[in-house]
């Protein structure tokens, strides 16, 4: 059996003790090398022990757990971020297939996460920089700044491209097409599901179950059943039925 060192930091003592009971008795291949309930004292811990794994809380005091993160220049550790928050937070890290465990959790839930890790061990690593953590933190750092933007992986690496500069993603089945303003697209390996998740917050709207909407990007709204919306890029992109009563309202907001 591979074993594999942990760390646990969470800013609630009784969570870290219920944790290290849970891995204790129902993985055994985890070794709890120590808790820990700041910012601080997790990087000073970190660099201490070096830790295969680190099950991260994100909503703790004066700094979360994504400030943790941004100490380190190179990540050599596993991360399973716990949270009992359904927040941007989560929706960002679905959208990039990471490990988190929504509190409170089940034993299965915390062994799948674990047996995830160790089969990951071995395997080689995406170069640095396009792994899904570092494309996770920048878009975490970047969708709440002022211009802001979204890191898109593709087989060749990352592109960047400002959130206003997209004005529709358009799904074909597992991937999904994204047109920006300057009439150019890019297919990028994620569902549309997953971007609605994580651009809603953001002036996106989901018209159809093939279209998702930049509304900063509607130029006006022809009315019909559903009707269609009018984008700045000319194309006229239909609005399903269904979805037509919540879309107007939030159009109705700009």
């Amino acid at each position: 059996m591979s074993e594999i060192k942990a760390i646990i930091v969470d800013d609630e003592q009784h969570c870290i003790d219920a944790l290290h009971t849970m891995l204790a008795k129902k993985c055994p291949e985890v070794t709890v090398l120590g808790g820990v309930n700041s910012v601080k004292a997790a990087k000073e811990l970190i660099d201490e022990v070096h830790p295969d794994v680190v099950f991260l809380d994100v909503e703790m005091p004066h700094q979360n757990g994504f400030e943790l993160l941004k100490l380190f220049d190179r990540i050599n550790f596993d991360i399973i971020f716990t949270t009992a928050y359904e927040q941007y937070a989560l929706k960002a890290i679905k959208f990039n297939a990471l490990d988190y465990l929504l509190k409170p959790f089940s034993v299965k839930e915390l062994q799948d996460a674990v047996q995830k890790c160790i089969s990951r061990r071995g395997v080689q690593q995406p170069e640095p920089g396009n792994s899904p953590l570092d494309v996770f933190l920048q878009n975490m750092k970047t969708l709440h700044q002022t211009h802001k933007k979204i890191a898109l992986p593709t087989i060749n690496g990352l592109v960047f491209m400002p959130v206003q500069n997209i004005v529709r993603c358009e799904s074909t089945g597992n991937y999904t097409r994204i047109f920006f303003t300057d009439k150019k697209n890019l297919m990028v390996s994620r569902p549309l599901k997953e971007f609605e998740e994580l651009l809603t917050d953001v002036d996106f709207f989901r018209v159809h179950n093939s279209h998702l909407i930049n509304l900063q990007q509607m130029q006006s709204y022809i009315q019909g059943e559903g009707g269609f919306a009018l984008m700045s890029d000319g194309t006229q992109v239909e609005v399903s039925r269904r979805r037509k009563a919540d879309f107007l309202k939030k159009a109705m907001q700009f």
